[in-house]
């Protein structure tokens, strides 16, 4: 069965654009920063002390999938 790994993208919800939550906003840092490039969000995985009002947010899903093939080759 493959590996999956399962981690969090948090984007803005009300914003025209799709806007990406690109740090760990924490207690003692409550500071969001933002990216319109989904390649900058930072992946959550729901364990760390991140700080985000869900109130204005939403979460997507990154499921990724890992597999390995083996494949006998011939040697010349």
């Amino acid at each position: 069965m493959p590996k999956q790994t399962v981690t969090y993208l948090i984007k803005l919800k009300y914003a025209p654009n799709d806007v990406y939550v690109m740090n760990r906003p924490t207690k003692q840092i409550p500071t969001i920063k933002y990216s319109t490039d989904r390649r900058d969000a930072k992946d959550f995985n729901g364990m760390e002390d991140a700080v985000v009002d869900m109130t204005y947010h939403t979460a997507i899903k990154k499921t990724v999938t890992e597999t390995t093939e083996y494949e006998e080759v011939e040697y010349e």
